[in-house]
């Protein structure tokens, strides 16, 4: 299953400028944060349309901030500009040979909680919790990094063989998950596991489910406070029965 661009909502590519202006350590290498933003406004949703004022609120910067980069970005054939009365509207340029790369770039760097939550779509009925936990949740993922992900509900670990390898495709990256059933997951919190609780301790992403009511189901605080986590072979979705 595939999550282009063009079906994010503007809650989500809210998320994922908020998530690329904070934390993505590649992104924070290639590009100064205020292109980054741009980028992800203009790339992620290519067949919108942005006035100045109408980017600059939506970014929440001055439109004096903003002009350099726009004009950076247009004269490397990434945006197009177009007068429109006293408006310039600025888009992303279909002509150009790497915006597929770009866009690429951003999903496998910053929009891999929306790939995730399209690939496990098919299984929402049956998932009570799911959440990205470990170096990608934290922010302080590498290239090289694999995505820990968990699911709390009422399905088997072989059901998401597919969707988490076409996931892995997408993001290019391993996915490797956790899966219990619900009863399963909160009696092993209440008696103290350690992978699960030191789990619970650390910063998440929400994929599906409140986290919130989570924390209530198993009787913990969800606020995030970051741990070391050990490195993590890449494997198959499983049952944790530690």
């Amino acid at each position: 299953m595939s999550c282009s661009p063009c079906c994010l909502t503007w809650t989500q590519i809210a998320y994922i400028i908020a998530r690329m202006i904070h934390t993505d350590k590649a992104l924070q290498a290639l590009f100064p944060r205020t292109r980054q933003a741009v980028l992800a406004a203009t790339l992620l949703r290519p067949q919108r349309s942005w006035y100045l004022h109408e980017l600059a609120g939506h970014l929440g910067v001055r439109p004096s901030s903003l002009q350099r980069e726009l004009a950076r970005l247009v004269a490397a054939g990434i945006l197009t500009r177009r007068r429109d009365g006293n408006r310039v509207h600025y888009q992303a340029d279909d002509t150009c040979p790497i915006l597929v790369d770009l866009r690429g770039l951003l999903t496998k760097t910053i929009g891999l909680v929306d790939v995730l939550r399209a690939s496990l779509a098919p299984f929402a009925a049956a998932i009570d919790w799911a959440f990205v936990y470990g170096s990608v949740a934290r922010g302080d993922e590498n290239s090289a990094s694999d995505i820990d992900l968990m699911i709390v509900g009422r399905l088997g670990a072989a059901d998401l063989t597919l969707p988490l390898r076409q996931a892995r495709h997408q993001l290019g990256r391993p996915v490797n998950a956790s899966v219990y059933e619900t009863s399963e997951f909160t009696k092993k919190f209440r008696g103290g596991n350690h992978f699960l609780t030191t789990v619970w301790g650390e910063k998440k992403l929400a994929i599906q489910g409140d986290l919130d009511e989570l924390a209530t189901v198993v009787g913990r605080q969800s606020g995030a406070k970051s741990y070391d986590e050990p490195a993590r072979t890449d494997r198959p979705p499983r049952r944790d029965r530690a």
